[in-house]
């Protein structure tokens, strides 16, 4: 396993700082607001921390809390077989080709391209942008994959762009690794294990996914939303937040939206990274969560999160968390 830390970059990156990095890592930075390019190699873009770690060998991590100077913009220059970045604060806009998409805080993204199509991302100037991403090199991957075979459906398919929101216990797991300093041997094995998480996260959301969390090469644009849709989606939201364990049905979600059912589909979506019941089901589980926590058995815990059938708990929870909810019970 190689471990070895490749670089730790500055507390202040300019935009020539930018383009030697670029350089290295095979990415062309853009900065659309400094036309003057002697003038904009000294310009700083960014202030804050970037460390750089060789996870295992061919498998790069970096964690990154930065603030935001000046508007850029980037585009990948080699293909990556797997790329994974986590968003904990800030927003990015990120295209494939012809598939568009923003990440927000709470949500992470899955992607593979080709040297023949570029990932592009953009970042606005005036935000703390934290993240964590992961990329893997062919060799790295392919070693991997043969440890865990089912890792091979992140390999196939044409280059895209997948989204989901994280749970909340992941999340804060990813928050202490960003937050952590030095080089300790507990970091690494921390580090470790999140990605292994990140990849059956990202794996489940694969095998998951229906037409409606799937985000379609060039076939539809992301809807866009008017602030009145953001507050009717926000209505849905906080319905499921509030009472997950109830039996909510897409109609009346969609009249509580003031939406058709398919305008709600796309659109809650569009603003959330998933599904209306892919997101339900994950609110139900983090209750199911803290309610096995607080000592309620299975049984009690699967009906009072709204599972009529233990058994069909026991399947989403252990998919959702990666252990069985008695194994999360005795654990807790």
């Amino acid at each position: 396993m190689a471990t070895t830390i490749s670089a730790t970059l500055p507390r202040q990156l300019s935009a020539g700082d930018l383009e030697r990095l670029g350089a290295r890592c095979g990415i062309a930075y853009r900065f659309p607001a400094l036309a003057d390019h002697a003038q904009a190699t000294q310009t700083p873009i960014l202030r804050g921390r970037v460390d750089e770690l060789e996870l295992r060998r061919g498998i790069f991590l970096t964690r990154s809390d930065l603030t935001v100077l000046e508007p850029y913009a980037s585009s990948s220059l080699a293909a990556a077989p797997l790329f994974i970045t986590v968003i904990l604060e800030g927003k990015v806009r990120l295209r494939l080709g012809e598939e568009s998409l923003w990440l927000s805080p709470g949500q992470a993204l899955c992607s593979r391209f080709d040297d023949r199509q570029a990932l592009e991302a953009r970042q606005e100037a005036g935000q703390r942008l934290r993240t964590l991403n992961l990329a893997f090199r062919t060799d790295a991957l392919a070693a991997l994959t043969y440890q865990y075979p089912t890792l091979k459906a992140l390999e196939d398919g044409p280059p895209a762009l997948r989204r989901q929101t994280l749970p909340a216990h992941l999340l804060g797991a990813l928050e202490e690794a960003l937050a952590l300093d030095g080089d300790s041997g507990d970091l690494r094995l921390l580090l470790d294990a999140l990605m292994l998480q990140l990849l059956a996260r990202m794996l489940m959301n694969m095998n998951e996914a229906t037409s409606s969390d799937t985000y379609h090469h060039s076939t539809a644009a992301i809807p866009s939303l008017s602030n009145g849709e953001r507050e009717r989606l926000e209505r849905v939201r906080q319905a499921l937040d509030t009472h997950p364990e109830a039996d909510h049905r897409l109609a009346d979600l969609a009249r509580l939206a003031a939406m058709s059912q398919s305008s709600l589909r796309a659109k809650f979506t569009a603003a959330h990274g998933q599904s209306v019941f892919a997101y339900l089901r994950g609110r139900r589980l983090e209750k199911a969560a803290e309610l096995l926590r607080q000592g309620l058995d299975v049984q009690q815990t699967a009906h009072a999160v709204g599972y009529g059938h233990a058994s069909n708990f026991t399947t989403a929870f252990r998919r959702h968390f990666g252990m069985s909810p008695r194994a999360y019970r005795n654990a807790a």
